[in-house]
C-alpha cells in the first residue's frame, strides 16, 4: 500500500465514496423526440465522453461591470450524441430542452452541430455536486468562459436568454434536471417513450492504446487498461496562463506499460490528432517526486476525448506539480525508442514455450498475474514481485495451455496435477549454467515461489541480478532433505521426470 498524507487521504476517500455513490444510485435518462420517433435514452456514467470547466456570464446591470459567475466543472454527454437515437436534427430545426419542472429553452440547430463561440452543448453533472440537478444542459465554451456576446453570436437574438426580458444573460440557458429533448416542439402534451435506448457515446470500445517496444506491439482496450496495475492520487499541472489545476487521477504507471526500458532510451507518445511528444525513459520511471501515469480517470470520472481518453500526468502523495506542456493528451500510441536488450525465458517439459521480454513484462503489468514475496538473503530483506513458478510450468506440463497470442494468461485447470503425482523435478538454470532443483510437489499451486522481475517495486538491476531471478518467500518450510537457493540471471526452467 502507498502512504499518503491524512489530508490527501481524506480528500481521496471522499472522492471515491462520492463516485461510488453516484455510480450506484444515479441513473440518468431523458425522453427524446423527433417527429413521431420517441425514445427514452439511458445515459450511463460509462458513456461520459465530454467535460470541462466553464464560467457563465450573468446580466450586465451597468456599463462595463462584468458579472461572471464562479466557474464550474461538468462531465457529461454531447447533446448531438443523444439526439442520434432519433435521427438527429437538420438545418432549420430547433431543439426544446425541457426540465422536469417545465422550464424550457430553445436551441437552434447550428448551436448543437456547428462550431460556435458557445462551444459543445452537453447533458452533464457538476463535478463535486450531489447530482440532484443532473442532467444539466450546459455549453462548454472553448475558452472556458461563456459570455453574453458568445450567446448572441451562437444562438442569435431570437433564442438567447434575456434577464427581465431585456438584458442578455447566459445563466438562463442552464437547464437543470433535463427530462425531455424535443425537436421542433409545438407545445403539445409531453410524449411518453415507447422504446428505450442507450446513448452511443463514451470511451472507445475498441483498441484505445497501442504500445510498441523492441519490435513487439501490444494493444489495449479501455477494459484491458483497467486490469493493469493502477495508481490513484493527486496531481497538479500549471497551464500556460500560469493557473494551477489540481485533480485526483487514476491510471496505469508507465513502468507497467513500457517495462524495464533502457534508462537512456526515449518514449514517444502520440495523440489521436497526430501530435507527438518525446519523454526520457528515466523521467517516466523516476518516482522521486511522484509517479508518472497514463491516466484514464479524473476526479472519479472517465475522461472525455479531449483531454482524454488517456493523458500523461504525474501523481503522488505529495501532490506533485508539473507544467501542462509535460501532459500529453488524447494519447493513442506509445513507442519505446533506443537500445533494447531482448531476453527470453525458456520453459520446457512435455512441450517448450519461449517467452519474450515483451510478453513477460506485459504480463507482470497486471496484478492478476503477479505474486509478491518477502525474501531475506545475506541479512537483507526485500520484497520481490513476479510470476508464480507453478503457473509457468502449466504451459509445458502436458495439460491444456493458453494459445501463444494470449501471452501470460492463467487458468487453474491448465496445471497438470496428474504429472505432479507421477513425480518430476523442476530445474532452474542461470545464464552461467548454475542450477537449482526442486520437486514439483513442493511448488505446485504455491504462489510463494516466483520468477521475479521487480525488487522493492523497481525492476531488477540487470547487472547484479539479471532480468529475472527465482526467489521464494521467507515463510516457506521445506520438507526434510530439500534445500533450495535463489537463482540469479535465470534463463530457463525445465521439467525433468524422475
Amino acid at each position: 500500500m502507498r502512504r499518503i498524507h491524512v489530508a490527501a487521504l481524506v480528500a481521496l476517500l471522499g472522492l471515491i465514496l462520492f463516485s461510488a455513490a453516484v455510480a450506484a444510485e444515479t441513473k440518468w435518462s431523458v425522453v427524446v423526440q423527433s417527429g413521431e420517433r420517441v425514445v427514452k435514452v439511458d445515459l450511463p456514467l460509462e458513456a461520459i465522453s465530454a467535460g470541462g470547466t466553464v464560467a457563465y456570464e450573468g446580466p450586465v446591470m451597468s456599463d462595463g461591470a462584468e458579472n461572471w459567475k464562479a466557474p464550474k466543472t461538468y462531465h457529461g454527454i454531447p447533446v448531438a450524441a443523444i439526439l442520434s437515437d432519433v435521427g438527429g436534427m437538420k438545418p432549420g430545426d430547433v431543439l426544446s430542452v425541457i426540465a422536469g419542472d417545465g422550464y424550457t429553452k430553445k436551441i437552434p440547430y447550428a448551436a448543437i452541430y456547428t462550431d460556435t463561440p458557445a462551444g459543445t452543448p452537453i447533458l452533464g453533472m457538476e463535478v463535486g455536486s450531489d447530482g440532484a440537478d443532473a442532467p444539466t444542459f450546459v455549453f462548454l465554451a472553448p475558452d472556458e468562459k461563456f459570455s453574453n456576446a458568445d450567446m448572441l453570436a451562437a444562438l442569435g437574438t431570437k433564442y438567447s436568454h434575456y434577464y427581465g426580458g431585456t438584458t442578455p444573460s447566459t445563466t438562463g440557458l442552464l437547464v437543470k434536471g433535463v427530462a425531455y429533448l424535443i425537436v421542433n416542439y409545438a407545445g403539445a402534451s409531453l410524449p411518453t417513450a415507447a422504446e428505450t435506448a442507450t446513448v452511443a457515446s463514451g470511451p472507445a470500445e475498441g483498441v484505445a492504446l497501442t504500445v510498441t517496444s523492441g519490435g513487439e506491439t501490444f494493444s489495449y482496450t479501455m477494459a484491458d487498461l483497467g486490469q493493469l496495475e493502477s495508481v490513484t492520487a493527486l496531481g497538479t499541472f500549471t497551464t500556460s496562463a500560469g493557473v494551477d489545476y489540481t485533480a485526483t487521477y487514476s491510471g496505469v504507471p508507465f513502468s507497467a506499460l513500457i517495462g524495464n526500458a533502457p534508462s537512456d532510451g526515449t518514449v514517444r507518445v502520440t495523440a489521436s490528432d497526430g501530435y507527438s511528444m518525446n519523454y526520457p525513459v528515466s523521467q517516466l520511471l523516476d518516482r522521486t517526486t511522484g509517479t508518472w501515469i497514463l491516466a484514464y480517470m479524473e476526479n472519479g470520472w472517465y475522461m472525455p476525448l479531449d483531454p482524454g481518453y488517456l493523458r500523461v500526468v504525474q501523481v503522488g502523495p505529495e501532490n506533485p506539480h508539473f507544467t501542462s506542456s509535460l501532459s500529453a493528451r488524447m494519447v493513442t500510441t506509445i513507442e519505446v525508442l533506443g537500445t533494447y536488450t531482448a531476453y527470453t525465458l525458456t520453459v520446457s517439459g512435455e512441450t517448450t514455450r519461449v517467452f519474450t521480454r515483451g510478453e513477460l513484462e506485459a504480463g507482470i503489468g497486471c496484478p492478476c498475474h503477479t505474486s509478491t514475496v518477502t525474501t531475506t538473503m545475506k541479512g537483507v530483506t526485500a520484497t520481490y514481485s513476479g510470476l508464480p513458478l507453478w503457473r509457468l510450468l502449466a504451459y509445458v506440463d502436458g495439460g491444456t495451455a493458453p494459445a501463444p497470442e494470449q501471452g501470460i494468461h492463467y487458468d487453474d485447470a491448465d496445471f497438470n496435477d496428474a504429472l505432479v503425482a507421477a513425480g518430476y523435478n523442476v530445474v532452474l538454470t542461470a545464464s552461467d549454467g548454475y542450477t537449482q532443483t526442486v520437486p514439483a510437489s513442493v511448488v505446485a499451486h504455491d504462489d510463494r515461489f516466483i520468477v521475479a522481475f521487480k525488487k522493492n517495486g523497481e525492476f531488477l538491476d540487470a547487472t547484479t541480478e539479471g532480468a529475472m531471478r527465482f526467489v521464494y518467500d521467507n515463510s516457506v518450510v521445506f520438507p526434510e532433505g530439500v534445500l533450495l537457493k535463489s537463482v540469479k540471471f535465470l534463463t530457463s526452467i525445465s521439467i525433468v521426470k524422475k
